[in-house]
């Protein structure tokens, strides 16, 4: 059999190819009888040869050949130079499996790309029987009228596994992570560890997903530089009850933001334009304009106030003085009160 397996879901393909080892390795001793060759500097002699060569003490052999079909890519002439081993294709042994992993499509490729080959069609039509083609590109992170792809995807996995969770918590999961499937399978075997005999929460997913606690930092930190006390102090008390974060590094993230609110509100005054607060902060996209809004709103003056009231409630937790959460409680309130009044009604 030959086995073309491409698309841009690099995860699924790798688990595509897996399941076939699976199913042809009735007796484990697969691993010996299995080649590995990369596309480069590979001849149609070697890979007859590879794939010509019977198995031993095995009932099946896998040859894998990864990025063939890549790197030969449409040119003319690539069918007659391969054309041996679309022959061979038809009298291939049953026993032996022949696998031409494909990688991604690079965004700038504007080619017909693997399923577009002119070798594949060759292959497919001297083999149409021994020759299957698999497909794997992204799923889709929104549908109409229904849950989508990823989600269904997720609930699949779940099933799969035997992992119970909860229809809120597949959703929470696909908000927080996206399409990237790997990330989401690592995710959901941790989440079944954590919960346990119990079915998994969409609170447990946002206790334990880094894109969730990732998420939650960013809108404290907000929260406390634009001088909202009242959902800071909710966020800051959520993540003490779950031990998520700790107060020293919300402390630097604080600090952080409001350094770069004091210097782009310096080039603000300046009349610098959106480049310049992006060169001297770093910030791009999205966070350079939330950046530039807080700056904006708090002015240079309550900005450097603001983060000379970090410091000093910094010092006094690492003098003793006062103990981590009773530190960043009183920042809090003491942040909101130097905030400009306008700012505040305005969020």
């Amino acid at each position: 059999m030959l086995h073309v397996i491409f698309g841009d879901d690099e995860f699924r393909a790798s688990e595509a190819l897996r399941a076939l080892k699976a199913a042809i390795d009735t007796d484990g001793s697969l691993a010996t009888n299995t080649n590995v060759l990369p596309a480069r500097g590979l001849t149609p002699q070697t890979l007859i040869q590879n794939a010509a060569a019977m198995p031993f003490l095995s009932p099946a052999r896998l040859v894998i050949v990864e990025g063939l079909l890549s790197s030969l890519g449409s040119r003319r002439g690539v069918v007659e130079a391969w054309q041996q081993v679309v022959d061979f294709i038809p009298q291939m042994p049953d026993c032996n499996h022949l696998v031409l992993l494909e990688p991604p499509r690079k965004r700038d490729d504007r080619g017909r790309g693997v399923g577009g080959s002119p070798l594949l069609a060759a292959f497919r039509a001297a083999a149409p029987d021994t020759v299957t083609v698999t497909e794997l590109n992204e799923l889709k992170t929104w549908a109409r009228g229904g849950p989508s792809e990823v989600v269904r995807w997720l609930q699949d996995r779940a099933v799969q596994r035997g992992i119970s969770i909860d229809p809120r918590a597949i959703e929470a999961l696909a908000d927080l992570v996206g399409a990237n499937l790997r990330a989401l399978a690592s995710e959901l075997d941790k989440l079944a560890m954590y919960a346990g005999d119990r079915p998994i929460t969409a609170d447990d997913v946002r206790v334990l997903t880094p894109q969730a606690r990732e998420e939650r930092i960013f809108d404290l930190v907000d929260a406390v530089v634009e001088g909202r006390a009242a959902d800071a102090l909710r966020l800051l008390r959520r993540m003490r009850e779950d031990g998520s974060e700790s107060a020293s590094h919300l402390f630097s993230l604080i600090a952080r933001q409001l350094r770069m609110m004091v210097r782009a509100a310096e080039l603000i005054e300046g009349h610098a334009p959106p480049e310049a607060i992006s060169s001297a902060t770093g910030a791009r996209g999205y966070p350079l304009e939330k950046l530039t809004r807080q700056a904006r709103a708090a002015g240079r003056v309550a900005s450097e106030a603001s983060l000379r009231a970090v410091e000093h409630s910094d010092h006094s937790v690492k003098t003793g003085r006062l103990d981590d959460d009773l530190a960043l409680e009183l920042l809090v309130v003491r942040l909101a009160d130097l905030a400009p009044r306008g700012a505040r009604a305005r969020r």
